[in-house]
């Protein structure tokens, strides 16, 4: 009888886009070769149960609030210089748990969707000489100094540009494959506007605007749905709050005052049917929602990055003019206006869009995982 092979994928928080990205994989895994034992696990929930709890909590104040205080301090060298030996030091606190997990689940891969447990991973096996492969994911569209790690065994990524930016980290180029971010494998079907709009009650032949901020409902979403619900020509609102329960119970008070036709849903498992159907999106710059919108070929336009990794991730998209940037509602309003009365800025996005997605992303990384255990 053939042994069952365990995989095991760390990321970090349950609800953002290094757990989705585990999520998107873990199902890829099934797609590909449904006996694989493939286990998820929040590695700063699971060695550091306490201490998680204060850094979301300290990241979610500095996002919200001092934004940029995040993006001076993001990826910096001396922030990295200051840090290592820290990190370091905490790491060695989580060796004993971490041993004792490996032992027990015997895993053939080991794989991280964000630099925490991929660091944590990597200094372990330095110290104990540990052999299980390591697979860094990243899930942005430029890779930060601190997934950096002589003991990764393999690092995927989105583009060129981050394997350039790997290589200049001193990352060996071999170690680096071009892969794309995960994305769920729902992404890869098609769905009929027909179908969508008779399970979602959409409206048909009507243009609609999808505004959402990722899995958090992060972003200035309601303001963007009350000014666009000014302009003068017809359309649907879509907005999707995401696990953001405040901005959902907020729109739905306020659903009544709307002229326009607006749909509005909390976090839901169709988003890539609400994709398909939608014209333009609205939302920030995740690395998650963006694959995404660009494997469905949407017209993007993206506001309010948070500093750091988004504004990476849209210089990048930017640079390939497969998105429109808008610093404020005012913009959004007039960007969209100026998309529904030029198709032809519209498709150029939408073409663009699709000839940098990589729409298969997850089973490409899949089969590379595949491939190191075999």
């Amino acid at each position: 009888m053939e042994e069952t092979k365990r995989i095991i994928i760390f990321h970090i928080n349950e609800f953002g886009g290094h757990s989705k990205a585990a999520q998107n994989l873990k199902e890829a895994f099934f797609y590909k070769k449904p006996n694989l034992d493939v286990v998820n696990l929040n590695g700063l929930g699971y060695f550091y149960p306490r201490g998680e709890k204060v850094v979301d909590f300290i990241y979610s104040i500095t996002i919200k609030h001092v934004p940029r205080l995040w993006g001076k301090a993001y990826d910096r060298k001396k922030v990295l210089k200051t840090l290592t030996p820290y990190r370091k030091l905490v790491n060695r606190f989580a060796f004993g748990k971490l041993d004792d997990f490996i032992k027990t689940n015997n895993p053939k891969c080991i794989v991280a969707t964000q630099a925490f447990p991929c660091g944590l991973v990597a200094d372990f096996k330095q110290r104990s000489g540990l052999k299980v492969p390591l697979v860094g994911i990243v899930t942005d569209y430029y890779p930060h100094r601190f997934w950096v790690h002589p003991c990764v065994d393999i690092y995927v990524v989105a583009c060129k540009e981050a394997k350039e930016v790997l290589v200049r980290e001193g990352v060996d180029e071999k170690k680096i494959k071009i892969l794309g971010i995960p994305i769920s494998v729902k992404f890869l079907t098609t769905y009929p506007k027909k179908q969508i709009i008779a399970k979602l009650g959409f409206i048909e032949g009507m243009n609609s605007i999808l505004i959402m901020g990722g899995g958090l409902g992060l972003g200035p979403i309601k303001i963007v749905a009350q000014q666009l619900d000014e302009l003068d020509f017809e359309f649907q609102i879509i907005v999707v709050c995401g696990k953001n329960k405040k901005l959902y119970e907020s729109m739905i008070k306020i659903e009544k005052d709307f002229k326009k036709p607006i749909f509005i849903f909390g976090y839901t498992e169709s988003i890539h049917k609400i994709m398909d159907f939608a014209d333009i999106i609205i939302t920030k710059g995740g690395g998650i929602t963006i694959s995404e919108a660009l494997a469905k070929g949407l017209s993007m336009i993206i506001t309010k990055p948070i500093p750091g990794q988004e504004e990476r991730n849209v210089k990048h998209l930017l640079k390939n003019n497969a998105i429109i940037k808008a610093d404020s509602a005012n913009e959004i309003v007039r960007h969209v206006y100026n998309l529904f009365n030029d198709k032809k800025e519209m498709y150029s996005l939408r073409e663009n869009a699709k000839n940098i997605s990589l729409i298969d992303s997850s089973l490409r990384i899949v089969d590379l995982i595949l491939g190191l255990i075999s």
